[in-house]
C-alpha cells in the first residue's frame, strides 16, 4: 500500500483521486492549497504527490523542488489545466515523474497511479544509493538533487553528460559516478578536450602504431584503449573538433576503433562520462556540434548548480577549504570575523567552488600569524566587486542617473521589503514556518515575497 497525497483546489479532483486510490488499496489524503499540502507532506511520509500548478496561494511548479527534497523522496506528478512545453521541461528537469494535463479521466488517473507506485516499489528493492562522496561538500537542496542524479547514473551503463559552469566540480562528480558504478575497481581515465593537440588528436584518442607518422618511434595506447573495462571522462566535450566527432560517435555505437596507422580494428568496453560548460544545443544549431552525438551523450544528464544557487553550502564549503589549507601548513587556529562571512555571502562567485577554494587559501595566507581572518584578507577583486554591488544597491543608485536624483517610492519600498525578508530569514535561521510566525504572515505569502524578489529560501 502506497501513501498518496493530492494537492489541488478542485473538490471534484479530490473525489476522483480518492475513488481510484481506494480501489487500488492505497492510503490517500488531499489538500486544497500549497500551505495545507506542505503541512501534510512534511509530516506524512508520502510515496507519491500529485501537485496542481495553479493553486490559491502560489504556483505548484515553483514549489516542486521543496517536495522532491522531502525525506521520503516522493515521486511528484504535476497536473495542470494549461499544459505547455516549457512547463513540462521544467517539471522533468527538477525531478518530477510526469506532467499531466486536465481534464483527467478515471482511467488516466488509475494508469498514472499504477505506473508510479510500481516504479516506486522496484526502486525500493533496488540496491541502496551510494553515500555522499567525501570530497563533495554541502547539503543544499540543489546539491542533493545533483547527487541523486549521480546515483541514477551510477546504476546505468549508459553515457552520462555533466553540465555546469566553470568551477562547479564536474570532474569530482564524474569520479563519483565511476566510484559508485560496477566499474569502480577499474581505471578512470581523464581527457581534457580543450587541450587536445590538433595534429595529434587521433593518436590521443585512438592511439597509434609504430611508424604511423614522423616521430612515432613506438606504438602508443590512446585513452579509449586505456579506459577498457572502466570509465572514460572527457572534460569539455564541446571542444572536440567537429571532424573528430563522427569518428568518436562510431566508437560509442560499436565499441570498436582503429589506432592511427593500423590496418585492423580493436575493441574497447568503456563507460563514457562527458562534461561541458557550453550550451551544446546552441552549438548544434550553429553547426558546431553534431546532434546525433549530443543525443548519444544524454543517457543521463547531471546538472551542477552554480555556487550562487548553493548559499546554504557557502559557509560549510569555506570551512572545509580552510581546514584543508591549514593541514598543508601544519595546522592553524584562527577566528573568522563577521565581515568576512558577510563578504562571502555578498559576492556572486562567478568562478564557483574553485574560485571560493582559491579565495580561502589566499585569505589564510594573507592573515599570516594573525588570530582573526577579516574580509580584507580576501582577494582584492572580491572586495571590489562586493563594494560595487553595495553601491549599486544603495537607495540613490536605484533608478538614479546622478547623485542628486531621488529614488521612486516603489523602488525604495521594494528594496526595503527585500532587505526585511533577508533579515527575517536570518533571524529565523531560514526556517520558513518560524519566519512566517515572526512576520505575522502566512508561509504562502512569504514564499510569494521570495519569488517576487528573486530570492532563494
Amino acid at each position: 500500500m502506497a501513501r498518496i497525497l493530492l494537492i489541488d483546489d478542485e473538490q471534484m479532483m479530490h473525489v476522483l483521486f480518492a475513488d481510484v486510490a481506494f480501489r487500488l488499496e492505497h492510503h490517500f489524503e488531499a489538500a486544497g492549497s500549497l500551505a495545507d499540502g506542505w503541512a501534510k507532506a512534511e509530516s506524512g511520509d508520502f510515496d507519491v504527490i500529485f501537485l496542481d500548478v495553479l493553486l490559491p496561494d502560489g504556483n505548484g511548479i515553483d514549489e516542486l523542488p521543496r517536495y522532491t527534497a522531502l525525506a521520503s523522496s516522493p515521486e511528484i506528478i504535476v497536473i495542470t489545466s494549461y499544459g505547455d512545453s516549457s512547463g513540462a521541461a521544467k517539471v522533468l528537469e527538477q525531478g518530477g515523474w510526469e506532467y499531466l494535463t486536465k481534464p483527467l479521466t478515471v482511467d488516466k488517473i488509475e494508469q498514472s497511479m499504477r505506473d508510479v507506485v510500481k516504479y516506486r516499489e522496484h526502486r525500493m528493492i533496488a540496491p541502496a544509493a551510494g553515500m555522499q562522496p567525501s570530497n563533495i561538500v554541502g547539503s543544499s537542496q540543489t546539491l542533493m538533487q545533483a547527487l541523486a542524479k549521480v546515483d541514477e547514473a551510477a546504476g546505468m551503463n549508459v553515457p552520462t553528460l555533466i553540465t555546469g559552469e566553470t568551477g562547479t566540480g564536474k570532474e569530482l562528480f564524474a569520479e563519483a559516478v565511476h566510484k559508485q558504478s560496477p566499474r569502480a575497481g577499474r581505471s578512470f581515465v581523464t581527457l581534457d578536450c580543450a587541450s587536445l593537440s590538433p595534429t595529434l588528436i587521433g593518436s590521443q584518442l585512438f592511439g597509434h602504431v609504430r611508424g604511423a607518422f614522423t616521430g612515432a618511434d613506438r606504438a602508443r595506447e590512446g585513452v579509449i584503449s586505456q579506459a577498457h573495462g572502466g570509465t572514460l571522462f572527457m572534460d569539455e566535450i564541446g571542444e572536440l573538433p567537429l571532424d573528430m566527432q563522427a569518428s568518436f560517435l562510431r566508437v560509442l555505437e560499436t565499441g570498436r576503433y582503429r589506432p592511427v596507422g593500423s590496418q585492423r580494428e580493436r575493441e574497447s568496453d568503456f563507460r563514457l562520462v562527458a562534461a561541458t560548460n557550453k550550451d551544446l544545443e546552441e552549438m548544434v544549431r550553429l553547426g558546431l556540434f553534431r546532434s546525433d552525438l549530443l543525443y548519444r551523450l544524454r543517457g543521463v544528464t547531471v546538472h551542477l548548480p552554480p555556487l550562487r544557487e548553493r548559499q546554504d553550502d557557502l559557509e560549510i564549503l569555506a570551512r572545509h577549504f580552510a581546514e584543508d589549507a591549514c593541514k598543508d601548513v601544519g595546522g592553524c587556529d584562527k577566528d573568522v570575523s563577521n565581515d568576512f562571512w558577510a563578504t562571502l555571502r555578498a559576492y556572486p562567485w562567478p568562478g564557483n567552488v574553485r574560485e571560493l577554494k582559491h579565495a580561502i587559501g589566499r585569505a589564510l595566507a594573507a592573515a599570516q600569524d594573525g588570530p582573526v581572518i577579516y574580509s580584507r584578507h580576501l582577494p582584492t577583486q572580491v572586495r571590489i566587486k562586493v563594494a560595487q554591488l553595495g553601491l549599486d544597491d544603495s537607495p540613490l543608485a536605484i533608478g538614479a542617473t546622478s547623485p542628486d536624483a531621488f529614488p521612486k517610492l516603489k523602488d525604495y519600498r521594494d528594496k526595503a521589503e527585500r532587505e526585511y525578508v533577508r533579515m527575517l530569514l536570518d533571524r529565523a535561521d531560514h526556517n520558513m514556518k518560524r519566519a512566517a510566525e515572526v512576520a505575522g504572515v502566512s508561509r504562502g505569502y512569504l514564499y510569494e515575497l521570495l519569488k517576487k524578489h528573486g530570492m532563494k529560501r
